[in-house]
């Protein structure tokens, strides 16, 4: 099996990637260390173009390795780390990889049936394929817009953004700690 690695770029607010709560919808940002970023993109990417044909397998590999959870900073609930996409986001990965399989479908199947078959005679029959390359679609993220007002989360050590009018409790998405009151980043 060939291993199919493509860079994924995604905008962010400054450093601050947008996710979004499973269960109640609602966005929110985290900072994020670029090489974090990079691979998430990469596995959201490959989830796309996996298939669940070895069930079984990954089953038991995956009862070996716990999978991260995070915590929505609104409702508070837990969620593996593979469902904090937007739908945009989402909708950005299923072109790419989209993109990925059309690429793979002309260059191992497409040109090679056209090569062999361009106008071949042999005897009383002719055979020639007329198909058509698969096309490739755009790959476009909207920019991120710096919105959000800056929290700092003291238990964690990290910052999240969370929407501008929210004065509600602030759970912390790395460990889920409740903060009553908004803690703005200090500027200072």
């Amino acid at each position: 099996m060939t291993e199919i690695r493509r860079e994924v770029s995604l905008p962010l607010d400054n450093d601050f990637l947008r996710r979004q709560c499973p269960l109640c919808r609602r966005e929110f940002k985290v900072a994020i260390p670029t090489e974090e970023l990079q691979t998430l993109a990469q596995q959201a990417v490959e989830a796309f173009l996996l298939e669940t044909m070895h069930t079984e397998q990954q089953a038991s590999s995956e009862e070996n390795q716990p999978e991260t959870e995070f915590f929505c900073p609104y409702c508070g609930q837990q969620a593996p780390v593979s469902e904090w996409w937007t739908e945009e986001q989402l909708a950005y990965f299923c072109v790419i990889a989209e993109n990925i399989a059309a690429e793979l479908i002309n260059e191992n199947l497409i040109r090679p049936l056209k090569r062999t078959f361009r106008g071949h005679r042999t005897g009383l029959i002719s055979m020639r394929f007329e198909g058509q390359e698969l096309p490739r679609k755009q790959e476009w993220l909207a920019p991120e817009p710096a919105d959000m007002t800056e929290v700092y989360l003291p238990c964690c050590e990290r910052r999240i953004k969370v929407q501008d009018e929210w004065c509600d409790t602030v759970f912390c998405f790395f460990c889920g700690f409740p903060h009553n009151h908004l803690i703005p980043k200090d500027t200072s």
